[in-house]
């Protein structure tokens, strides 16, 4: 769904996560796992896609931006859309989705004091495996992300999560490996791998770490950590893309919206979510 109607009063601009999306990608429509939202959305709606590197380090290409790059490109190409459209409908709606990665983005735009004059359009936000979820917006998901804390939402824009408790990315363990993990691999890259080694010695030289109290290089940490790496296995099945939890939003019952029909996927509820807030009139644009 790209083409805008003449019933047209929302633009939905998505913007997916690590490895759908490439440098030099130039499609409009939207693909990926966000598509089974905006698929589901009516004619009200126009969804357009948010081309960005979505690359994490050499994941999924070898030579690919870091992740800090990454979003870095993101929050500029959805901040060019936001400016676009409401440039090309002026009084319009525009609704935010992200999905994983794409989530990060879109709080790091929302986030920047400098980006402020957006936010009067900008009437909704939908977050499908927020890396930052803070903790109970989905029920059964007590932990925050696994990036822990990101910058503060705007309270006046209403936001939605999807997300499942046994999905890492949006619900780790409070001492999980896999936030150092996350921490420690922030400017990873295949071409910038000194730049990665100092950054990293950095963050655990200075405790700056989710899990500072937790990360140290000695053996009784070692011993400590047995279980920890126990509960990564654990978390890391559930992240791959063969069956895991964090792949599931778009084909699997979504159990944690018990107020809609059961066999709604997680994408299904975001998107009843968007068309419930366009029919209220959340917040309208300036």
């Amino acid at each position: 769904m790209t083409q805008r109607g003449a019933n047209t009063s929302v633009t939905v601009l998505a913007v997916g996560g690590t490895g759908e999306s490439y440098p030099g990608d130039t499609r409009t429509a939207v693909t990926g796992m966000l598509s089974a939202v905006t698929d589901e959305l009516d004619d009200r709606f126009a969804a357009r896609w948010i081309p960005y590197p979505a690359s994490y380090g050499p994941v999924p290409r070898l030579d690919g931006d870091c992740y800090r790059e990454s979003v870095a490109s993101g929050v500029a190409a959805l901040r060019g859309a936001v400016e676009g459209a409401a440039a090309e409908n002026p009084g319009g709606a525009i609704m935010l989705i992200g999905y994983s990665q794409g989530a990060v983005v879109i709080r790091a735009l929302l986030g920047n004091p400098a980006n402020e004059p957006l936010l009067p359009a900008i009437t909704a936000v939908g977050f499908v495996a927020d890396p930052h979820q803070p903790p109970d917006v989905v029920d059964s998901c007590a932990g925050w992300g696994v990036a822990g804390p990101g910058p503060e939402l705007p309270g006046e824009i209403p936001a939605h999560w999807v997300g499942a408790a046994d999905d890492v990315i949006c619900n780790a363990g409070p001492d999980s490996l896999i936030r150092d993990v996350a921490d420690l691999t922030g400017v990873l890259s295949v071409g910038r791998l000194r730049h990665w080694f100092g950054d990293m010695v950095g963050r655990v030289v200075g405790a700056d770490l989710q899990n500072a109290a937790r990360t140290r290089f000695s053996p009784a940490q070692w011993r400590r950590d047995v279980q920890r790496v126990a509960s990564a296995v654990r978390e890391v099945r559930g992240y791959l893309p063969s069956g895991g939890r964090h792949v599931s939003y778009s084909d699997e019952p979504y159990r944690s919206a018990p107020l809609t029909d059961p066999e709604s996927t997680g994408c299904q509820v975001l998107a009843h979510w968007l068309q419930v807030q366009a029919t209220l009139g959340a917040r309208p644009a300036a």
